[in-house]
């Protein structure tokens, strides 16, 4: 299929005026000031049914769901058609929004082994709004979306409410860069070429400890100096430990540095 150059960007939200909107909204604008058109679509208007894992597995074969889905459709058709995506979620106890993993999991069924979107451009934005835990973790849904349905996804973009500002930045910057990437599809050269790519991206392989240790410092950076400094030689305190092998006593420290960085925002919010 011939990219068309427009950017999509699906808010994968109930929230229609929340941060994940915001993220989206943003990444769109610097597509649009880098010239591609682009498409705001609220997931929340158009809800996906859950998959029922039917046999025969004949929409493999024809493409479309057995069952009658008006927004799998208006979705699917959109992704297809479009010149590059852009994809937002919440996060939600450390995962990603059911309107996502719906359309997701649908995807899969229908079109991964036909592989329509090979070389499609995408980039996954996640936002843990509350206490900014799985922040990562909510991402990699979407990225093994993107790796499977053979996609080349951009870096991902965590956001917290601690480095919004920061990450809204980002998403502008990323959706100018996709925009140029949208003008045509670069499909892998093989499974290999692809599996490098991914592992090649930031973020998505940090352990559960990194992701703590990661969202304690967007917690210090959203600080002003003078209040971020000593909390950010903590930090390095925590680095020293886990160097050392006190790799428990690290993480206490870190989530000591989350704790006290979290506080300190909320006072100055």
């Amino acid at each position: 299929m011939v990219a068309n150059g427009n950017v999509i960007g699906l808010v994968g939200s109930p929230n229609r005026e929340g941060r994940t909107n915001q993220l989206v909204g943003t990444a769109l604008a610097g597509a649009s000031q880098a010239g591609a058109p682009i498409e705001l679509i609220q997931m929340s208007d158009h809800v996906v049914a859950a998959c029922k894992d039917c046999l025969p597995w004949v929409c493999k074969e024809n493409r479309k769901c057995t069952y009658e889905d008006e927004a799998f459709e208006f979705l699917s058709q959109k992704i297809l058609n479009c010149g590059a995506l852009i994809l937002g979620t919440p996060v939600y106890w450390w995962d990603t929004s059911g309107l996502v993993k719906y359309l997701i999991l649908k995807m899969f069924r229908v079109y991964a082994r036909s592989a329509p979107l090979q070389g499609l451009p995408a980039f996954g934005i996640a936002i843990a709004g509350g206490t900014g835990n799985g922040l990562v973790s909510g991402l990699r849904p979407l990225y093994h979306f993107f790796q499977t349905m053979q996609m080349r996804a951009l870096e991902p973009l965590p956001a917290t409410r601690f480095n919004f500002d920061a990450a809204l930045k980002r998403a502008n910057e990323l959706g100018a860069k996709i925009a140029e990437m949208a003008q045509r599809r670069d499909p892998f050269k093989g499974l290999e070429d692809r599996l490098l790519w991914y592992d090649a991206l930031s973020y998505l392989n940090l352990s559960r400890a990194d992701e703590r240790r990661l969202l304690a410092d967007l917690t210090v950076q959203g600080l002003p100096p003078h209040e971020g400094a000593p909390l950010a030689l903590r930090l390095a305190r925590a680095d020293q430990l886990a160097a050392a092998g006190k790799r428990l006593d690290a993480l206490v420290e870190i989530t000591g540095v989350y704790d006290a960085g979290a506080k300190a925002f909320e006072g100055k919010s």
